[in-house]
């Protein structure tokens, strides 16, 4: 049996590698990029591949989220993210047709407080096995730092930024506004390449596009482009809510497989 570990360059997964490498398990690294990702993501992905001795399988559709909406007619939102499924699902699931038995385990980096999520994923990938070697060997997150500095890794800088994940650069259209100022704040240049980039969507998909973001006033809601809501951070008129989502549920969502 081959463990298919899903290396996303989060903490989870980082995690999970190491683990399968100290508990002695037969394992590949499959990193499906989104060619949006945070540059410190790859110095993750490297030195815990270094650690545990392993050759990255390195998978690429070629597009970016932006070029995945524009080719599919519609953005992505905090209900469906199609870019998720071209871009990591589609991929992963071609490389693991063709390189891994059909009872090797996907291995998700995901623990007991996301059990809803891998559930999820059970169903979804069946009959491929999904597991979590997290909950398997009992590593809860409060020990992922002494994992790591047992191999001498530092996290991805992302996380000491705020961030909850390590995807897409801060990135997801399923993020709601705190995420996105957020982004605006730590990486103003992401955040414009981002604007500019929904904006060609727009133009290019048409009068059909709507934008992800969505702001509640007065009990309604309205969608906002990264450009109006730059605009309104610059002035000083946004309102944040209390609590937001932080998106990123690449894997486990079952819209991704409509």
């Amino acid at each position: 049996m081959t463990y298919q570990i899903s290396f996303s360059g989060g903490l989870g997964s980082g995690v999970s590698a190491l683990i399968a490498h100290e508990q002695g398990l037969d394992f590949n690294l499959i990193f499906a990029d989104t060619r949006i990702e945070d540059e410190d993501l790859y110095r993750f992905n490297d030195d815990i591949a270094s650690a545990v001795g392993q050759e990255i399988v390195h998978l690429t559709d070629g597009r970016t989220p932006w070029d995945v909406y524009i080719d599919k007619r519609w953005i992505g939102n905090t209900r469906t993210a199609h870019c998720s499924t071209e871009l990591k699902t589609k991929p992963v699931m071609a490389w693991l047709a063709e390189n891994a038995a059909p009872t090797d385990p996907l291995v998700l980096g995901m623990d007991m407080s996301e059990i809803d999520r891998i559930e999820r994923a059970q169903r979804n990938w069946a009959p491929r096995p999904v597991v979590s070697l997290l909950n398997r060997f009992e590593v809860w997150r409060p020990d992922y730092d002494a994992i790591l500095a047992r191999h001498g890794i530092r996290k991805p800088r992302l996380y000491a930024m705020g961030y909850e994940h390590n995807n897409c650069g801060g990135f997801c259209c399923k993020a709601g506004l705190v995420q996105f100022e957020r982004l605006y704040r730590t990486n103003p240049e992401r955040f414009a390449w981002h604007e500019a980039e929904m904006e060609r969507a727009i133009a290019e998909i048409g009068d059909t596009a709507r934008p992800f973001l969505r702001q509640d006033t007065h009990g309604k809601t309205h969608y906002l482009t990264l450009r109006e809501f730059r605009e309104q951070l610059e002035a000083g008129t946004a309102e944040l809510p209390m609590f937001d989502v932080s998106g990123c549920g690449c894997f486990t969502d079952e819209e991704e497989y409509a």
